[in-house]
């Protein structure tokens, strides 16, 4: 009997493995592929993800893999339609925008995976039945040799991909947003490139819509729509492709090596359940989204980091099952906003007919004068991921409830980002309190057995105790201003759970944390 069974080695199924397996849970990967996949599908991750692989002890060694894209451009024949700076600094500590080269960061995940003794992974192994009781869940899975045997966990996640049989087999159908096409994806090694080639770029040309970007330093991916009555096969043929990257921000293959070319349907879908009992949808398995907006597996990533920490709490019987509700309440609507979002950048991209592209020029030009009057303003391209409107937050409607919880340098025993010199996992931070000294010790014991800290913050800047942080970039100050408070709690995966004015409001604001856990 495992805690959890992972179905899906992909980088969501590899996260969800790390934090269930480091929290102590006994956890079973079943993957139907013998190895890892060992080309690039992702081409970028956002600050929160960055975060995440920071988190787990793995940005050091898959930082050299990894480009920041300063600019994301959206152009026509070369002109300038829309440009927008991307923050080298964002929310989450991280850059914005970040490309990366996904098997370098994979063979991260896989090693810290195999790492950690309660996790045991089954390669070249298929998930073929799957049945489930009120106690425990359990798939028959079929070795290469043919044999079956099964395995059976308290509970399952479903990374298994867009075409997750998981989901298929649950009965769990996808509402369909509206966005289908075909798309060529044609993913290159540098060999000696052209100077000047655009950090990431759409094409918004009815003639060929398409995108460029920076796949890590050494890599490079081109995007290009397949029109009505070409054949994917066709497209994929490489005079076909040799053709669509003979422009100015293209390719000869002199300059870049072809290491894959594939089609893929860019696709929107959402499926409209993602619990069944003991089994949870997560990653493709649960959403699919077009690629405008780099949003795909920073979604998966999301959901992984979500529902491990809950899992966690259940499996330790610090939360009743009923609090796992709390995932799909959470994730579904900041993840239906990213489809829609992903759509609309789409629709500008992929625009063909003459009087709407025109219409569409005008208005992403007249943005761009906008923009260029009002330089430091925020930038009008950039999406933030929605916060949490309804789930596990405080039910005070306190302004800070739900919001990311950002991530700046503070200076404890050294300095460092926050994370790194906090701590992980639940944590109160109060502005020039120890915040212990305004629970009970009944109040300390529950919030230490939810793996919880206090700490203290300085704001000033004149120092802090041996026991306190300085805030050295004045951040958490000016949070907790705008927040008009002095107390801030929040969860494991880096959102608030509520704030308060003053550390004598502290206990109420735990009384509500702890009666949603076990209600």
């Amino acid at each position: 009997m495992y805690d959890v069974v992972i179905v899906g080695y992909g980088p969501t199924g590899m996260l969800a493995a790390i934090l269930l397996g480091r929290a102590g849970h006994r956890v079973a990967v079943i993957e139907r592929h013998t190895t890892l996949y060992n080309l690039p599908r992702v081409g970028i991750v956002h600050d929160d993800v960055l975060r995440m692989f920071q988190e787990v002890g793995c940005i050091e060694a898959i930082w050299p893999a990894t480009h920041f894209l300063p600019v994301y451009e959206m152009a026509k024949n070369g002109r300038i339609l829309l440009s927008s700076d991307v923050s080298p600094m964002a929310t989450h500590g991280w850059p914005e925008y970040t490309s990366i080269y996904q098997p370098s960061f994979e063979k991260e995940l896989d090693r810290i995976v195999r790492s950690l003794p309660s996790v045991k992974i089954f390669q070249g192994e298929t998930v073929t039945a799957l049945t489930q009781d009120a106690d425990s869940v359990s798939v028959t899975v079929e070795k290469r040799t043919g044999k079956t045997r099964q395995v059976t966990g308290r509970y399952l996640i479903a990374a298994d991909g867009g075409n997750s049989f998981v989901r298929q087999t649950l009965g769990i159908t996808y509402e369909n947003l509206g966005f289908d096409q075909n798309w060529l994806v044609i993913d290159a090694k540098e060999k000696s490139a052209r100077p000047g080639l655009p950090a990431m770029r759409q094409f918004c040309e009815p003639e060929q819509p398409g995108v460029t970007l920076f796949m890590g330093p050494h890599h490079r991916r081109w995007s290009f729509m397949i029109f009505p009555g070409e054949s994917a096969e066709d497209a994929c043929k490489p005079d076909s492709v040799w053709r669509r990257l003979d422009r100015p921000e293209g390719a000869t293959p002199d300059e870049f090596e072809l290491i894959r070319v594939a089609s893929y349907q860019f696709q929107s879908l959402y499926a409209e359940q993602w619990r069944v009992g003991r089994v949870f949808l997560a990653g493709d398995a649960a959403h699919q989204m077009p690629p405008f907006l780099a949003q795909g597996l920073c979604s998966g990533f999301r959901d992984a980091h979500n529902l491990a920490w809950k899992l966690d709490l259940v499996l330790q019987e610090l939360a009743t099952p009923k609090f796992l509700d709390t995932y799909m309440a959470e994730r579904g609507p900041s993840t239906r906003a990213t489809i829609v979002e992903s759509m609309r950048v789409g629709q500008h991209v992929n625009e063909r007919d003459p009087e709407k592209v025109k219409l569409r020029d005008a208005q992403l030009l007249a943005l761009q004068a906008e923009q260029e009057r009002n330089r430091g303003a925020k930038q009008l391209i950039a999406f933030r991921v929605p916060g949490i409107k309804a789930g596990f937050i405080a039910r005070d409607g306190a302004a800070a409830a739900g919001d990311a919880f950002p991530q700046a340098r503070v200076r404890g025993d050294r300095e460092g980002l926050f994370d790194d010199i906090a701590g992980r996992g639940p944590l109160i931070l109060a502005r020039g309190t120890d915040p212990a000294l305004a629970l009970s010790p009944d109040q300390r014991e529950f919030w230490q057995s939810l793996g919880g800290t206090m700490r203290r913050i300085d704001t000033s800047r004149a120092g802090a105790a041996a026991s306190g942080l300085l805030d050295v970039e004045g951040y958490y100050g000016r949070l907790m201003d705008e927040y008009e408070c002095d107390v801030i709690v929040t969860r494991p995966d880096y959102y608030v759970f509520g704030a308060c004015p003053g550390v004598g409001d502290l206990p109420a604001l735990l009384a509500d944390l702890r009666q949603q856990l076990t209600a």
